[in-house]
């Protein structure tokens, strides 16, 4: 290991160098203890949800998912199956498949895939009894494997095998949801080979342990895993939202959501969403968590202009044309116009709208798109009416909503909206203006 060396201030630079591993290095006395950073080995791996299931430009969500990866750079990305739309014949299927793998080929880390319903399932004509398991073996890897990774092992699971009395598949039926004998003693080899390892990690696609449909195979699977002794957690998705179901003889059971598969956003807080795992792994321990996909920002990409142009863009206030006459039956029919020259240094987008608590007031259109280059102006205008009702406690001024989309070099930036009251004239004049609107 390398000194480690706290870089509490500038003149660090020339302190004395300390061959002792993690000791602390500085010119400055301080009384105070400042405790190294762990020795221990570790590494950080991803897991992807489902992405299938949904509609088709999910593989967009599947791709954003791909840049935040890189940018944890982990050792390796897991998936839990379902990673194309299946339910297909093999033309189509191939597709499909050289989307998903263009797609997974953007990754720096090596990933593993696992085979689920939408993978392996044929519809259509001339049904092969394998349906597409020749395909996905072919294409994406063996249906059920293991391999070792530091002090970990990882082990990947199978579960559409399908009824061993008739050969059908469907996950909705528990005599379709048994292990087979020939992956239930790959599984005691796969253990074996763990067997000095810290952690072991199983993958699959139906988390079979939530019974139900399920039945209630995976209780015997769930004895050789705990068994084993060092099985740490068990990771499955279909269900397209988190759950964790606790601890059972030391194996953690993890279903995860979406990286693009169908989504209702019940409650994204709750596991609703689109997310991945990512999963630190220690000698004595592991944790877990979940990073919705769009939320992680690249600190490269929040260059000085984009920090600077953005807080502009959040000041920005629109030149107001002439104020709205309003006439002394509490009427109006005229022209609102607004001029907005773009202050930041890169393109814009902009939607404004029109409105006013006061529903008495008309607006033609109800909202405008722009978008505005570096330094250049726009000027736009609505008709505006208002029915001929008395200038009560209830009149409230117009006001424009401006939602605008900073156009960076490699994404866009979303500014909060902003509120703008448009002021009013004739009979209105003396009316306060609205602080909110």
């Amino acid at each position: 290991m390398k000194t480690s060396c706290l870089r509490a201030l500038a003149v660090l630079a020339l302190a004395v160098p300390v061959s002792a591993q993690n000791e602390l290095t500085t010119t400055r006395e301080s009384d105070v203890d400042l405790t190294p950073p762990r020795t221990e080995e570790g590494f950080v791996f991803v897991v992807y949800g489902d992405r299938t299931g949904g509609p088709a430009e999910g593989v967009l969500v599947l791709d954003q998912a791909v840049e935040e990866t890189n940018l944890l750079d982990p050792d390796l990305v897991m998936t839990v199956g379902d990673l194309i739309q299946g339910y297909n014949q093999t033309d189509e299927w191939m597709g499909q498949m050289r989307q998903y793998r263009q797609i997974m080929s953007g990754l720096r880390a090596p990933w593993y895939p696992v085979a689920g319903n939408h993978d392996v399932y044929w519809r259509g004509s001339d049904r092969p009894a394998e349906e597409h398991e020749g395909n996905y073996e072919e294409h994406f890897g063996p249906l059920w494997y293991d391999f070792p990774h530091k002090n970990s092992h990882f082990i990947v699971l199978y579960t559409d095998e399908g009824s061993p009395e008739t050969g059908e598949r469907n996950f909705g039926k528990p005599e379709c949801q048994v292990m087979s004998d020939e992956q239930m003693a790959f599984l005691k080899s796969a253990l074996d080979r763990a067997s000095g390892a810290d952690h072991v990690f199983v993958f699959l696609h139906h988390p079979r342990w939530l019974e139900g449909r399920y039945g209630q195979d995976w209780e015997r699977v769930h004895e050789v895993l705990a068994e084993a002794g060092n099985v740490k957690a068990c990771f499955a998705g279909h269900i397209h939202h988190m759950r964790h179901d606790g601890t059972k003889d030391g194996i953690e059971y993890i279903t995860l959501a979406t990286v693009g598969g169908g989504q209702s956003f019940h409650s994204p807080d709750a596991g609703w969403d689109h997310e991945y795992h990512v999963i630190t792994v220690r000698p004595d321990r592991f944790e877990m968590a979940a990073v919705p996909i769009g939320e992680l920002l690249d600190v490269r990409s929040i260059t000085g202009e984009v920090s600077e142009d953005t807080r502009r863009l959040s000041k920005f206030e629109p030149a107001m044309g002439s104020p709205i006459e309003v006439k002394t039956d509490g009427s109006a029919d005229t022209t609102m116009s607004l001029s907005i020259t773009n202050p930041a240094r890169r393109p814009i987008t902009m939607a404004v709208t029109p409105g006013s608590r006061d529903a008495r007031w008309k607006f033609t259109p109800s909202v405008r798109h722009l978008r505005i280059g570096p330094g250049e102006t726009s000027v736009i205008r609505f008709e505006v009416e208002r029915a001929p009702l008395k200038l009560d406690d209830s009149f409230h001024a117009p006001s424009v909503e401006l939602k605008t989309t900073y156009l960076g070099s490699e994404r866009g930036y979303e500014i909060p909206p902003i509120l703008h009251v448009y002021p009013v004239g004739g009979a209105a004049a003396s009316k306060e203006p609205d602080s909110e609107t």
